[in-house]
């Protein structure tokens, strides 16, 4: 398809337009060329007229036609070498040398050069050679059309409105398909309408469009919608985008157009029709926008409807006041399509089924269906009456056919196309019979106990475990009870005696149980959300009662997180997500709120990690700077004093997650899926409303905080966050409680204020901190009710690891001086409380281990260090004191402490394992040693269990002396651990004892080394593969050992290498796991061979290592004596089809040879052939298979990559002719990953129907 060719070209220059509109056309493929014109000046229409240049341009760099730097156009019609010297030469005598010298002349002519003699290119050369114009170029029309050709939008839109000669079908530029769509309105329709409040929407489509070529879709309706929306985004964007996109997109609706724009690139298109599917190829060079709907749109992002205030503005655009355009959008369900046929322009036709609407009533209210699923099955028979439901597909499979059909098949899955829009055709034909089948139709589907399938039931994907009925159905019914509900005055339903909403809340309370058990509702499952949108009242009624009567069994709804590894699996979940789509409705914002509240006091785990918990739901609804409701404000603190008063203790942990937070965030709740609950004007969040609403959460929550020390807490970790007048109001608060609660220590309340300030005032500098008359105040109110107790100054140095002292400057290096302001604090308090004065301190300290540590560095006497002991050892003192003062002190004394420790400390110590403990601060060396083993065997033998540490700078035999010590209290695997620095001073035979006894140690060693510990053990295998005295085979004992712990190990094992070489040991391994053919299946096997099972089964699940393999190359008489000697020593224990097995396993992974451009390599077929086993093929097939991994799929992306390893493996058996078996089984290969491909595309599809 070509837009304009050079016939149409000089047809054109022979009209009087075309010396205007030739510089219009000139400068639009330019702007689609280059992006980076510095000067851009080409006058059209009757400004084309005035004397200068026709164009003047300058650009950085050369693209296509367009030159780099400076250039002057000239534009004229008239062919050849005689018209090209006249335009030439007359520029040329106007311009002076300079400006020549920097530009490069372009003569544009809209007919081709008819100069045979002298060709374009030969001209071009002799005015270069003149040397007056940096260069020449000359553009004739056969230049053009190549041009044009390459942007076909641009040849599109000069084709039609300029020359008059393209086609209105095929292809479209944006302004042509908005021309053509918004005329079908009356008034025409506007683009903010369409936008309405989708802007987020639009600018995500808008960077599609503007991005990397690739196809993505987007959901709606009907394609129209998807079309206009895209459509309309663009002619909504930015000028300088605008300009961009709608010179380069094209609305592409047939597979002609496709295949023809498929190689052009730099454009954007908008597949529909029958282009949708060749989208993908568009997409290989440009980004290309699926028109997608019914089955094509169910998975992808899919475009909300927008909201009726929100498509106001658009309606108030199209010249209706606000009342009329918020009625229209109501009336028409927030849908285009149905607006069209309510404000038509011209006659809209019904599509082709609306004509058999009365037959198709059963389909089109069950919604979906499996006809795989029996149950199914009958409620579409019921639905319609039919005696079989055969007679109901009878009807259906001719609708397939039809340009708009109104339902959708992929393989067994049934499922209605557009429910919203169908229901406008066949809502108002729907008869009380109609109704009443439905009802009974919900009912059943909703209100059964499942039947658990039986081990022979033949199994069936789309039959969920937790229902008789398919996703499909259960998704169809709810969502068609949603929409009488819903949207009954688009189609007029009328029901006989009651409302629509009435026959649906009808239809819920006829639910079995419903009301009183708490499975009446777990059994709605996923369709929760969308069964409590279309009934609130019938919903929380339900919860309420059964919260008043049983609540200790609606507790039940809260499964344990620990049963379950993904996502969100409990029942409680479900509930959350329906009360959050009620909360939006400000008639039901109070009830929902107050039954989350209940079901918060149910929740055994609130402040799980699990986000799904109903005190966040509360939060999210009622968050000020971000609520999850329609209601307004007033209604929104109403509702949180109806919290307050009907569940206090949840109102509290409510109002605490409501005070504002630094980083604060938010995730967007449930949010109904078709009823339209903005108000007409929306409440706009404005900065005064936010704190306002601050306002009020901080009033009750001083309220309920009281005098309650730990309520109060909360209030000092936000006070920096707050507003000013409620920040005076907390300090206010928290004075009062000061007065009346004041200590010679100070309580918890002071410390954390006083710690507060000190923070803000050391990070006086950053945006958050407080300072000026505010940070004074707070200091104000620390200094007033400053303890009198002079050590509540001190202890700062020790609450922290890094106390705030000074001022923190931002980019400065922070130097710690913590460790001398900590030594100053403690010479201070020895200096005027004495050592009583160190003791009291340390009982007072958050952090008495960092006391401890500076301990070490104030001068105190041996006497008064003694004291210390004996204070530390009092049962009230911190428990690592007395460590600490005990390696302090001999640290600072020596032998004089050693000598007196026993008299002095010891023996005021009754327990053996406290003495040990506080030796265990003394260095380690052969000194305290001995005198630890004086001190006895129970003594000692504490120390040794304590002690967690070699003495890694000391001799050999002091190494060798404390790993000894360390076996006989059973730690050889924390020595393993500790050694690493010594290693090579370890003998290799103590190494493997090591490693021998560490076995049994497993379990204490993780308690101790946690996940460390693999890291150790494989530090000590690697040690061991380097000595040359300890066998091979001993070594792959050890492996194997501890192979649990070697998953992840990264250096090769050696019994990996011996299993490839050692047929006898691969059987011996091969028998751990697997009986005999003829052993007794009854056999009773013990704790140590179901562990060796264990072990051996994971060893031969990670042998991949093909025998014979040598730098990539396989021996293959070594590969088939292997092959050979396991087949006949597995026999020799019966294991012969699973020695095979497992044979295939270990061939699947072998390299192909780099010689070779088949796989396996032909040591491996020769081995195949020769062997003619079908156990080692099926082992081999099965492994290829597996081994393919975890991997990764787009979004209903199908079968792709199985069919590219069908074609893989395909190929390899047609280059393995010569190798017969070999051939036969890659072909079966192939022809599995064939039909894996077809499940998959099949399963891609399926996926689309779902909502």
């Amino acid at each position: 398809m070509q837009w304009i060719d050079t016939i149409a070209l000089d047809n054109w220059a022979s009209l009087l337009n075309a010396r205007e509109k030739l510089p219009a056309m000139v400068s639009d493929l330019i702007r689609a060329t280059i992006v980076d014109a510095s000067r851009f000046r080409f006058p059209n229409g009757e400004a084309s007229q005035v004397r200068g240049w026709d164009g003047d341009l300058e650009t950085e760099m050369a693209k296509g036609l367009v030159p780099e730097g400076k250039s002057k156009w000239e534009f004229g019609t008239g062919p050849g070498a005689k018209k090209a010297d006249n335009d030439y030469n007359k520029r040329t005598g106007q311009t002076s040398d300079a400006e020549m010298a920097e530009n490069t002349l372009v003569l544009v002519n809209l007919e081709c050069w008819d100069t045979p003699a002298k060709k374009i290119p030969e001209w071009e050369d002799e005015r270069r050679n003149e040397g007056k114009w940096k260069d020449v170029r000359y553009l004739d029309g056969s230049s053009l059309v190549h041009w044009l050709d390459d942007h076909p939008a641009i040849a599109a839109r000069y084709a039609r409105d300029v020359l008059k000669l393209a086609p209105k079908h095929d292809a479209l530029s944006t302004d042509e398909y908005w021309e053509e769509f918004s005329t079908q309105y009356k008034p025409q329709l506007s683009e903010k309408l369409v936008i309405a409040d989708r802007q987020q929407e639009a600018d995500a489509l808008i960077a599609k469009l503007l991005g990397q070529p690739e196809s993505f879709m987007l959901g709606a309706e009907t394609s129209e919608e998807v079309i206009a929306f895209a459509v309309a985004a663009i002619r909504r964007a930015e000028p300088s985008v605008r300009e961009s996109l709608e010179s380069r997109t094209l609305i592409v609706r047939t597979d002609a157009a496709a295949r023809f724009l498929a190689m052009k690139s730099n454009m954007a298109f908008i597949a529909t029709g029958t282009a949708e599917s060749l989208a993908g190829m568009l997409s290989k060079n440009c980004p290309t926008l699926s028109a997608a709907t019914g089955a094509q749109a169910r998975r992808g992002p899919v475009l909300k409807r927008p909201t009726a205030s929100g498509m106001v503005p658009g309606f108030i655009d199209m010249g209706l006041d606000h009342g009329q355009g918020y009625e229209l959008a109501h009336r028409c369900g927030r849908s285009l399509t149905i607006l069209k046929r309510l404000i038509k322009n011209a006659p809209v036709a019904d599509p082709v089924w609306v004509g058999h609407a009365t037959a198709l009533k059963p389909a089109l209210l069950a919604g979906g269906w499996s006809s795989d699923v029996p149950a199914d099955c009958d409620v579409l028979k019921e639905l319609g009456g039919y005696a079989t439901y055969g007679m109901l597909e009878g009807i259906l499979m001719p609708t397939l056919g039809m340009p708009d059909r109104p339902v959708d098949r992929e393989a067994e899955v049934w499922q209605v196309r557009a429910p919203v829009d169908a229901f406008y055709f066949y809502g108002r034909q729907l008869t009380d019979d109609d109704l009443t089948r439905l009802r009974d139709a919900i009912v059943k589907v909703f209100g059964t106990q499942p039947e658990q399938p039986s081990r022979e039931q033949k199994f069936n994907q789309a039959r969920l475990a937790s229902s008789d009925y398919s996703q499909w159905l259960r998704d169809g019914l709810a969502l068609t009870l949603l929409i009488i509900a819903s949207m009954h005055e688009v189609a007029d339903l009328h029901v006989k005696g009651k409302s629509p909403q009435r026959y649906v809340d009808d239809v819920i309370n006829a639910l079995p149980e419903w009301g009183r058990l708490h499975h009446s509702i777990v059994r709605l499952g996923d369709q929760t959300a969308l069964i409590a949108e279309a009934a609130p009242n019938p919903f929380l009624q339900a919860l309420e009662s059964m919260l008043a009567g049983a609540p200790e069994q609606l507790a039940q709804i809260f499964e344990s997180e620990e049963k379950h590894f993904f996502g969100p699996s409990s029942p409680h979940v479900r509930f959350l997500w329906a009360l959050e789509t009620i909360a939006w409705d400000p008639r039901y914002l109070n009830r929902a709120a107050v039954v989350l509240a209940k079901l918060g006091q149910l929740d055994p785990e609130p402040e799980s990690n699990h986000v799904n918990r109903p005190i966040n739901s509360l939060r999210d609804i009622l968050l000020g700077w971000a609520p999850n409701t329609y209601a307004l404000q007033p209604q929104r603190i109403a509702c949180l004093d109806a919290v307050l008063a009907e569940c206090p203790e949840v109102g509290w942990q409510l109002l605490k997650k409501l005070l504002p937070s630094s980083m604060d965030s938010t995730t967007p709740t449930q949010h109904p899926k078709l009823r339209d609950l903005a108000p007409e004007k929306l409440e706009e969040i404005t900065y005064g409303l936010v704190w306002d609403f601050e306002t009020a959460v901080v009033e009750r929550a001083l309220a309920a905080a009281g005098d309650d020390e730990d309520r109060l807490g909360t209030f000092v970790n936000k006070i920096g966050k707050l507003q000013p007048l409620n920040r005076a109001k907390v300090l206010a608060h928290i004075d009062s409680y000061l007065v009346a609660h004041s200590v010679a220590e100070g309580n918890a309340i002071w410390h954390a204020l006083k710690d507060e300030a000190t923070r803000n005032e050391y990070f006086g500098g950053s945006d958050w901190a407080l300072r000026g008359e505010e940070l004074a105040a707070m200091k104000d109110l620390v200094e007033r009710h400053r303890p009198t107790d002079p050590l509540v100054s001190d202890r700062h140095a020790f609450d922290d690891w890094t106390p705030h002292v000074g001022k923190y400057i931002p980019g400065a290096e922070v130097l710690d001086d913590s460790q001398n302001l900590r030594k100053d604090v403690l010479q201070r308090v020895l200096g005027r409380d004495g050592v009583p004065g160190i003791l009291k301190l340390a009982k007072m300290v958050k952090l008495p281990e960092l006391l401890g540590q500076t301990l070490g560095q104030i001068p105190c006497s041996l006497e008064q260090m003694f004291e210390l002991m004996e204070g530390a050892l009092d049962p009230n003192a911190p428990p690592s004191l007395a460590y600490y003062v005990s390696t302090h002190g001999f640290n600072r004394f020596g032998d004089q402490w050693m000598n007196r420790f026993q008299d002095r400390v010891l023996s005021q110590v009754p327990d053996n394992t406290a003495k040990a403990k506080l030796l265990l601060g003394w260095p380690s060396t052969r000194e305290t040693w001995a005198y630890v083993e004086v001190l006895g065997g129970e003594v000692r033998e504490q120390y040794w269990h304590h002690l967690s540490m070699l003495p890694i700078e000391g001799s050999v035999d002091d190494l060798l002396f404390a790993i000894d010590q360390y076996r006989s209290v059973g730690r050889d695997i924390e020595v393993l651990g500790w050694m690493q620095r010594r290693s090579k001073d370890v003998p290799s035979g103590l190494l493997m004892d090591m490693l021998a006894s560490g076995v049994g140690q497993a379990a204490e060693g993780f308690e101790r080394m946690g996940n460390m510990l693999p890291y150790y053990i494989g530090l000590a295998l690697k040690e061991l593969r380097t000595r040359s005295d300890v066998e091979k085979r001993q070594i792959a004992n050890a492996e194997y050992a501890y192979l649990p712990l070697l998953r992840q190990e990264r250096e090769p094992l050696v019994i990996y290498d011996l299993l490839a070489s050692d047929p006898e040991m691969f059987v011996d391994v091969l028998s751990h796991v697997f009986r005999g053919k003829s052993a007794p299946a009854d056999q009773i096997l013990t704790e140590e061979a179901k562990a060796r099972a264990n072990t051996s089964y994971d060893l031969l699940s990670e042998f991949k290592i093909v025998p014979g393999l040598l730098d990539g190359k396989i021996d293959a008489n070594m590969l088939s004596d292997w092959v050979k000697t396991v087949r006949v020593l597995a026999a020799a224990k019966d294991l012969v089809d699973i020695g095979d097995n497992r044979i295939g396993f270990v061939l699947a992974y072998a390299p192909q040879d780099v010689d070779e451009h088949f796989w396996p390599p032909s040591a491996v077929c020769k081995v195949i052939e020769a062997e003619a086993s079908v156990q080692i093929e099926s082992g081999l097939m099965i492994e290829c298979f597996n081994k393919r991994g975890a991997y990764s799929k787009g979004i209903n992306e199908g079968g792709e990559q199985e069919y590219q390893l069908a074609t893989r493996y395909k190929a390899w058996a047609d280059a393995t002719l010569k190798y017969r078996r070999t051939s036969a089984m890659l072909t079966a290969i192939s022809e599995d990953w064939t039909r894996s491909a077809e499940r998959a595309d099949v399963e891609a599809e399926k996926s689309k129907l779902k909502r």
